[in-house]
């Protein structure tokens, strides 16, 4: 089948296998074993029908959907993923100017560089790492949370995602926090907790301190005015710009 015929074809198979990878992703639990599904789904699918659906999804603005992008966005970090098939989705979304998947595998350096403090927080230079995880899992108090957060160690960071005293405007505050580790804003990234919060999912993609590769996975997730919003923001990194414009575009139409 050839010509707008043969394309609106395409279409209708499209997004028929990306509500039907939507809804095989919902079955699993947010997390790992989702995120295990969906790069099952990416290394066991025809390379051209799966890049088609990814950006399926990508244009869809239904909850189920974002959500399933967001797994798949995880599940390409998977070490267990063969190469091989990433490259062959990849080579068929570039093929036919699929940028929405594309972006997907791109890895190109953040915005702007973090570099460490010159001098150590006085509260917790005497901290051993150990004591600085513990204070992390269970602490209260917003003050030594913060600071904890701004020294940035991922280790610690890790804990201080898991602790049950952490609220969603404490972690916008980390994910918004100029400088910022890149190593945190991927962990927040990466909190099954964390990552499916649009406001944090939001400061996180915001950050010039993200990792693109880490930014780019979560524009699906976020909706129509935020992607407009970070379509027009200069202090971004051009191409998380440009595919949020891009996003925000196709959700309109």
């Amino acid at each position: 089948m050839t010509g707008g015929q043969g394309n609106d074809g395409r279409e209708m198979v499209a997004t028929a296998a990306a509500r039907a990878l939507a809804h095989r992703l919902q079955a699993f639990p947010e997390g790992p074993i989702r995120a295990r599904a969906a790069a099952r789904a990416i290394a066991e699918g025809d390379p051209e029908g799966t890049a088609r659906a990814l950006a399926a999804l990508a244009r869809d603005p239904e909850p189920a959907a974002r959500v399933a992008l967001l797994a798949v966005g995880q599940g390409l970090l998977d070490p267990g993923l063969a190469y091989d098939a990433c490259a062959a989705v990849y080579q068929a979304a570039a093929a036919h100017g699929l940028t929405e998947v594309t972006s997907l595998f791109l890895a190109p350096p953040p915005l702007k560089a973090w570099a460490p403090p010159r001098e150590a927080d006085a509260r917790l230079a005497h901290l051993s790492l150990g004591h600085k995880k513990a204070l992390a899992r269970a602490q209260r108090d917003p003050d030594l949370l913060a600071r904890l957060a701004a020294e940035g160690a991922p280790e610690v960071v890790r804990e201080l995602l898991k602790n049950p005293q952490l609220t969603e405007p404490f972690a916008v505050r980390i994910a918004a926090r100029r400088p910022c580790r890149p190593e945190t804003l991927r962990l927040l990234a990466e909190s099954p907790r964390w990552r499916t919060q649009p406001a944090v999912a939001l400061a996180v993609a915001r950050n010039p301190y993200t990792e693109p590769a880490v930014a780019l996975k979560l524009l699906a997730f976020l909706g129509e005015a935020d992607l407009a919003d970070l379509g027009r923001d200069g202090a971004i990194h051009p191409l998380v710009r440009a595919l949020a414009a891009r996003l925000a575009q196709a959700r309109r139409a």
